[in-house]
């Protein structure tokens, strides 16, 4: 439920305690139903939920004082029509109450719809990808591309709390009453409006910065980092380390268009992508993990790729395809 929800779910709840009045205007009321089919669903749940809460109060009111006690005939015969009984109490709801009771459960309904969301957040959205790559729009315009083979969690009622793993790439709306975090890796990413790709893989940690800037932290870091336009950061959360280059702009999200571009990128980096971008099973030992890599890589063709890649770093390519394996030269 987003604020805009919050006003028709008002507006709704003002109409409803309107009807309530002879004066109420209804031909407002119908163009009011009319002008988005949102309005007569929150009408309904208002409706609904006032039904509700007088069902179940009606036994709650206060008999002793509130209603009228008539000495009259006893039950038995009032049921029978004995009109000859006497004695017994009849209870009656005092005249007004329907009205009395219409404004408390109204405001009841109004605290249950707007405030107590204010506390309890929706329940999670996690988008999950396979092969392909996945566009989600956020209620405020903000959109994010989920990359192949990874997982987003977006929580709280503003959509400002998020946990990714594998990659993607940020579109999001300038609004600096709605700061986003992104927790991937071990690290905090915080941004109120910029765009920026986020690759969280193997304890390492990728953040670009294409437009804006973003804030980024960890327990492991002294201080938070911050990253304008042009900057990018990778992160070692193993190593408890962090380092700050310029980024071409221009390869940032690059991977959306089958290429994958590196600049002086840890071997392990490349390789993961590569199992990511194109599905490549390939293993390598702890020796090559830091071997450096700058270039650029066409993924439409994964097996291709890595042999490429094998060349370019005059590294063994052994196994086949879906077991591949990366080695040292033989001497």
């Amino acid at each position: 439920m987003n604020r805009h929800d919050d006003q028709i779910l008002a507006e709704a709840a003002r109409w409803h305690l309107a009807s309530e009045d002879d004066a109420m205007d209804w031909d407002a009321f119908t163009l009011w139903l009319e002008a988005d089919p949102r309005h007569s669903a929150a009408y309904d749940e208002i409706a609904l939920s006032d039904d509700l809460l007088q069902q179940h109060s009606f036994v709650m009111e206060d008999v002793g004082t509130e209603a009228e006690v008539e000495k009259t005939r006893p039950v038995a015969a009032y049921a029978t029509g004995d009109a000859s009984a006497e004695g017994a109490e009849i209870v009656r709801p005092a005249f007004g109450r329907r009205q009395r009771w219409a404004g408390m459960a109204i405001a009841a309904t109004l605290a249950a719809v707007l405030v107590v969301p204010q506390f309890i957040s929706p329940t999670p959205e996690v988008y999950e990808t396979a092969a392909g790559t996945q566009k989600i729009a956020l209620d405020d315009g903000s959109t994010i591309i989920l990359a192949p083979r990874s997982s987003l969690t977006v929580e709280g009622r503003d959509q400002d709390h998020m946990a990714l793993s594998g990659g993607a790439l940020f579109d999001i709306r300038h609004d600096p009453n709605r700061p986003l975090t992104i927790t991937a890796g071990g690290l905090q990413i915080s941004d109120i409006g910029t765009r920026f790709d986020i690759q969280a893989q193997d304890q390492r940690v990728r953040v670009a910065v294409t437009e804006g800037k973003v804030e980024v932290s960890s327990e492991t870091l002294s201080a938070p980092v911050h990253l304008a336009a042009g900057n990018g950061l990778l992160y070692d959360a193993a190593a408890g380390t962090a380092s700050v280059a310029a980024v071409r702009t221009q390869d940032v999200g690059d991977w959306q268009n089958g290429r994958l571009s590196y600049d002086d990128a840890p071997l392990a980096l490349v390789v993961a992508d590569l199992r990511r971008y194109a599905g490549v099973k390939v293993e390598m030992p702890d020796a090559l993990r830091d071997r450096r890599f700058s270039g650029t890589l066409v993924i439409g063709d994964g097996d291709a790729a890595l042999r490429d890649l094998a060349q370019v770093m005059g590294l063994r390519l052994g196994g086949s395809a879906g077991a591949w394996r990366l080695e040292q030269p033989a001497s």
